[in-house]
């Protein structure tokens, strides 16, 4: 593991404790949860399929997606072992038919077999990989031809009154969580994914992304 990806593993191990805790405060963190329910209703689920869930952390989503699938494989993937811990207690009292796994996986260099998933999610996922080409190739890869991408995620917005918001938010997100909200994430997917829908929040520093590999 490079010493990029070691920081940000490093990192989100410390987090895990607080991670959920974090993710019900009330000013932020809840609105960035109705924007991942929203991502996993673009996901449509279907049974049989198999998910992925790229970043998964907590597995916050994971209860969610099986909620609406009566069957199938759902696998949420993470490089830090302690988020990886914690979610695999979190999904290890679902019930039901529906398949779930949590694994340790870098999306950079995916262990998982070419046109493996139906589907795959990636909630604030692209902002945080150090090298955001090389996870879109792979995702790429795993896609089956005809599967579905959705990621959520943060971006420049390009109204002038969002940016005295956005620069400040920019700063301490790369300071603290070693996130780069200032990446065109949907400008780095043009060489293997076509966007099919943008739904855009919080003044276009949000956004939900429905993508569709494009043809060879």
């Amino acid at each position: 593991m490079g010493s990029g990806k070691k920081k940000i593993s490093n990192r989100y191990d410390s987090w895990t404790p607080f991670y959920d805790f974090i993710d019900e405060f009330p000013l932020i963190s809840r609105p960035q949860k109705n924007w991942k329910r929203r991502a996993v209703e673009y996901l449509n689920p279907s049974s049989g399929e198999r998910i992925l869930d790229v970043g998964t952390g907590t597995a916050q989503i994971i209860p969610w997606i099986v909620e609406d699938i009566e069957y199938g494989k759902i696998i949420g993937s993470d490089i830090s072992s302690s988020m990886i811990d914690y979610a695999r207690e979190r999904v290890s009292g679902l019930k039901g038919d529906v398949e779930v796994k949590i694994v340790h996986d870098d999306i950079e260099n995916s262990k998982f077999s070419t046109d493996y998933f139906d589907k795959i999610i990636l909630t604030f996922t692209f902002t945080t990989v150090p090298n955001v080409e090389k996870a879109a190739e792979e995702c790429a890869r795993i896609l089956k031809p005809e599967g579905q991408m959705i990621v959520l995620d943060t971006g420049k917005p390009d109204r002038l009154s969002a940016k005295t918001l956005f620069y400040p938010m920019m700063v301490s997100a790369k300071i603290f969580g070693r996130t780069h909200m200032e990446r065109d994430i949907k400008e780095k997917l043009n060489d293997h994914f076509q966007v099919e829908m943008l739904e855009e929040n919080l003044l276009g520093m949000v956004y939900t992304l429905k993508c569709c590999l494009q043809e060879k």
